[in-house]
Order: C-alpha cells, then structure tokens, then sequence
C-alpha cells in the first residue's frame, strides 16, 4: 500500500492511494470469520454456516466494508505522519477497483494554512485619547434618573416632558386612511417622539379630550416608508402623566450601590471613559486586522468558512451541531464577514505565538471578578465553575487573544506582567 501527498494549494492537500488486491485477503478472511460467528441462516446453527456461502451472499458488502476500513485507516497513519491537520471531511474525488488491478483512489483534504504575518509590530494604528465632557455626563446622569423615574395621573393639561396616553381613531397619510393596529393605545413622552409634530399637536390636551392632529413626518424617520409624508391622526386621550423623579436619600443611592450623589456622578463618568475608549480601540484593532489582511494575503479553507456560516446561522438553536448546512444564498451572503472572522482569529493567533504572550493568574481573576459582580455571584463559586467544566482554558484562550490585539494597536504587556507567567 503506498500514499502520495501532494500541496496542491496553500489549503489543499491531494492524496493518490494505491492498495494492491493481495493486501485485501487477510482482512478480507479474518471479516468473513466474524460475519460466520454472527450470521444467522435458516437450516443452520449460528456460527455453523459454510464459508461458502457467506462469501456468496455477503462478499461484496464484507469487501467493500474491508476496503473502506483499510483505506480510513491508511489515510489516517499517512496524514499523521505527515504532521497534516485535516479541516473538515475528506473527499474521495476519484476511486477505481476492477477487483484485479491495484485499487487507486485520489482524496482531497483541506487545511489551514501556514501563515507567517509581517509588519505587525509597526503598523503606526493606535487607540486615540478620549475625553468625556461634562454635558456627557450629565445627560448620562438625567437618563439614569428617568429610568427609576415613575409617572403619575395629573388633572390638568399636558406639558413638555408628560406622558400622553391616548387611543388612535383614525390614521390618514398622504391622503390614504390607514388600517388601525390591534393595539390602538399610544403612549407618548412630550418632547421624546420620532415625530415632533405629533409630539406639538398634543400639547395643552387633557384627559377626555379628543384631538385632530396634522403634522409631517421628519425626513430622517427611523421609517423610510414615512419619510416627508403628511399625516392626520385623529385620538383621545384617556390620561395626562407627569414624570416624577426618585428621591435622591439614603435608600435610593443604596439601590444603586453608590452612597451619594458625588460617587454617582463619578461612577458615571468613570463608566463613559470606559466606554469610550473601549469603542476607541475596537475600532483601531479593526482598522489594523484589515491593513494586516491586505498586507498579507493568505486563503481561508472553504470547510472552515462553511463552518462559521452554519454555527452563526444555528447558534441560538437547541442541536446546533444537527442543523443543515448553510444554503447557497446564505453562504453567498454570510461567506465575507466569516472569511474576515477566520483570517482575524488567525493573525491574533500568530501575533500571541510569535510574541509568546501569556495570560497571568491576576488578569484571569480580574476577568473572573468581572463577571461575577455582572452575574451576582461570588467569586470563588465563578471560579470554581469555570475550572470544573473546562471552561477556563477557553477564558485564558480569549483574554490572550485580547492582549494579541492589544499589541497590533501599540499596548504592549508591562515588564510586570510578562514576568508574572502564573498557570
């Protein structure tokens, strides 16, 4: 038996198999003996039945069952050998077997490819500062306080900043009387609408009242389809809401985990930068993994871009891993933004190798502790989770990728953390 590996591609390899008949004959006769063990015939006891007629009413099955498992195994040995990480299934694009010549079979396999990724260190993309404004923070500061605001009925008419609570009667737009929702009930924030003329024409209106309102919808509505057109709503209005802020004592900052106004503030602040500059360097790390894949072409495995199609499609699903695969219009679709997923995971994967980056014990219970104050729970239980089901493998895995990204946008590990190498 003789197996030749040829590099057809960066991501192909082609293998020629040749298996001579006479290697079949051992297997072949060692399988006849089992199926005769097995085999249960009418007129005979079980493991009593001829040779003979084994070989006459199951020989080609038991031959094909020993050719396949010759070759699996002979693919397997020789792809080991050859140190060659198979991606995705092995094709058999031509086979040949005229039961006396050598069987010949050409496989195909795909693998990743061997990459080696230049200027990574000095591609001059860095995350800018960013700064926070006061205004941000107080319009961050009102937001908060509106969401532990509650609304209550006011006997008098409606002001900016109220709730209106109404029922549509009657909707024309452009002339057209449009069909009434099921749910006829509106709730409206004076001043807050995506149709500020709506919002006026309910200005002053009061519990009872029914009003006309003619207005034109903004030409940036969130909906193209109502953009610039005239509209008449008719309504009444069954309530008039004020909105009345929490208290700010003792018990509200408690709620909110600060202990005064002071520390709020700051917090808010502290939580805007974050973001900010969180945001900052997602889109620096994106801008170099694109110069970094223009500056170094290399091509993606069709069954892993396969395979990143089918779990983006199926990963909210139950049996993901029983979903079909992806259609030809989705694969045409999604197929972009999978080979850009791919190439990027595979540069910060080189970046981490080659610049053997590790993830300290401080920087995994960092991580840790982060999610266990976003989940309310403590830390030694998210920690001991995570190391029983594995998954903390999978957490270091991920933050050295993040430390990868890191340093193709110029942050680059402190000596304190190089040295620190905890497992």
């Amino acid at each position: 038996m003789t197996v030749d590996i040829q590099e057809t591609s960066a991501v192909e390899r082609t293998l020629n198999v040749s298996i001579p008949q006479e290697d079949l004959k051992a297997p072949f006769e060692k399988k006849v003996q089992h199926y005769r063990k097995e085999v249960q015939l009418k007129g005979f006891r079980q493991g009593s039945v001829p040779k003979q007629m084994i070989v006459a009413r199951f020989g080609d099955a038991i031959r094909q069952e020993v050719v396949d498992e010759t070759v699996n195994a002979l693919l397997t040995e020789e792809l080991k050998k050859a140190n060659i990480i198979p991606v995705g299934r092995l094709q058999v694009v031509d086979f040949k077997d005229d039961k006396e010549n050598p069987i010949s079979i050409v496989a195909k396999v795909e693998v990743d490819p061997v990459i080696d990724i230049k200027g990574y260190d000095s591609l001059g993309i860095t995350v800018p500062d960013t700064m926070i404004l006061e205004d941000e923070v107080n319009a961050e500061y009102d937001r908060l306080l509106q969401m532990w605001s509650r609304d209550e009925h006011v006997d008098r008419a409606a002001e900016k900043g109220d709730v209106v609570v109404g029922n549509y009667i009657e909707v024309v737009i452009d002339g057209q009387t449009q069909e009434l929702p099921e749910q006829k009930e509106f709730r409206s924030l004076l001043g807050e609408s995506a149709s500020p003329g709506f919002d006026e024409g309910l200005m002053g209106v009061k519990e009872g009242e029914t009003r006309e309102i003619a207005f034109t919808y903004p030409e940036d509505h969130k909906e193209e389809k109502y953009r610039g057109k005239n509209a008449t709503f008719k309504v009444e209005i069954t309530d008039v809401r004020a909105i009345v802020p929490p208290v700010m004592d003792e018990e509200f900052f408690k709620q909110l985990g600060v202990k005064d106004d002071a520390e709020l503030k700051s917090n808010i602040q502290e939580s805007l930068v974050m973001n900010k500059r969180n945001a900052a360097k997602a889109k620096a790390v994106n801008e170099a993994i694109d110069k970094l894949i223009e500056m170094n072409p290399f091509e993606v495995p069709n069954a892993r871009v396969e395979d990143l199609v089918k779990y983006t499609l199926n990963r909210h699903s139950e049996n993901p891993s029983e979903a079909p695969a992806p259609s030809e219009e989705e694969m045409k679709t999604l197929s972009p933004e999978a080979i850009r997923e791919i190439k990027k995971h595979r540069i910060l994967e080189f970046v981490a190798n080659a610049e053997k980056l590790k993830v300290t014990q401080a920087q995994v219970d960092e991580r840790l502790q982060q999610m266990a104050d976003a989940y309310h729970v403590d830390f030694d239980s998210m920690k001991a989770h995570f190391r029983q089901s594995g998954r903390i493998i999978a957490l270091r895995e991920e933050i050295r990728f993040e430390m990868a990204a890191d340093f193709i946008v110029g942050i680059r590990p402190t000596a304190e953390e190089k040295s620190d190498s905890s497992n």
